[in-house]
């Protein structure tokens, strides 16, 4: 399954560097059932593979 979404960035507050930027994005709940995750077990390895951002249950 695919489904194209939006990177939302903010600037980070507190101790951050003065131009710091935080980057987030929303997964839809099917990715998230389908891998299993719950609110108890929310561990996941983020890996980059060329142009490509992995999201894998840890």
């Amino acid at each position: 399954m695919e489904v194209k979404r939006k990177i939302l960035f903010n600037k980070p507050g507190g101790t951050a560097s003065k131009g710091a930027i935080m980057a987030r994005l929303t997964l839809p709940p099917e990715f998230v059932n389908a891998l299993g995750l719950t609110i108890e077990d929310r561990e996941v390895l983020i890996s980059l593979e060329g142009d490509s951002i992995i999201i894998k249950k840890a």
